[in-house]
């Protein structure tokens, strides 16, 4: 008897230690939890872009002279975007707005002295703000015409770095700058997504089906971003004997 009160006296204090390390472990479990859950719930829901993989035109960036039987740069041509805003979040709607859409070409294969093809600010009435509910997401799509003079002033460069390309292709990077509001924050939110590579090409019937390009902020993209205007046409432009086909052959 005397030896069981002594294991006892050994052994009763060696468990309540235990029991005391394990209660602590678990509320300190808790309590991260809590804590987590609090910074997940209150987190701000975070807005995502993906562009169409194609950025169309439906004429070419040329024209045939059949007087001169040389190609020329086009007068205007009409070119195509279609981007779509992401909501992947469940936790909350976010109100948002296109403010900039800007199209790049990559002539160097590298994101720094890229040239801007285009940029352009959404007409108010073009449906640019707008409200994501959780998992939705917002298409927008417009026309914007490229010209030898002006903002868009972008034809000859076309002509004289793309003049083959019309059929096959060439990377570009669509830009959009934007500003949203999600439901769990009192501050909106000024923010750039990068999409690429998207392709530029003339569109024709059997083209296949482009896809969607994730576009990733400055944060995600890892890289500099840096462009410049395309160079100023000379005037006239210089002209490129042809026989009326595509220079690119299709």
């Amino acid at each position: 008897m005397a030896a069981c009160r002594a294991g006892e006296n050994t052994t009763f204090p060696f468990l309540a230690t235990v029991r005391s390390l394990v209660a602590i472990v678990v509320s300190v479990l808790a309590v991260a939890v809590v804590v987590m859950v609090i910074v997940f719930v209150h987190r701000p829901v975070e807005m995502g872009f993906q562009s169409y993989g194609y950025v169309q035109t439906i004429e070419w960036w040329w024209n045939y002279n059949n007087t001169t039987r040389v190609y020329e740069p086009a007068k205007e041509v009409q070119m195509l975007i279609i981007i779509h805003a992401l909501n992947p979040s469940g936790r909350g709607q976010i109100q948002g707005n296109i403010n900039i859409v800007r199209i790049m070409d990559i002539p160097n294969a590298s994101f720094v002295e890229m040239v801007e093809l285009s940029w352009f600010k959404p007409d108010p009435e073009r449906n640019v703000s707008f409200e994501l509910q959780p998992h939705s997401s917002h298409r927008y799509r417009r026309w914007i015409s490229l010209t030898q003079q002006g903002q868009n002033a972008s034809l000859y460069y076309l002509y004289d770095r793309h003049l083959v390309d019309g059929s096959l292709g060439f990377p570009v990077m669509v830009v959009v700058e934007t500003t949203y509001k999600p439901a769990l924050s009192e501050k909106s939110i000024n923010k750039t997504y990068y999409c690429w590579p998207v392709t530029f090409l003339r569109s024709y019937p059997s083209i296949p089906d482009g896809g969607e390009v994730a576009c990733k902020t400055e944060e995600d993209l890892e890289y500099k971003v840096s462009w410049q205007n395309p160079p100023p046409a000379p005037s006239p432009p210089p002209a490129v004997a042809g026989n009326g086909t595509s220079p690119s052959g299709t």
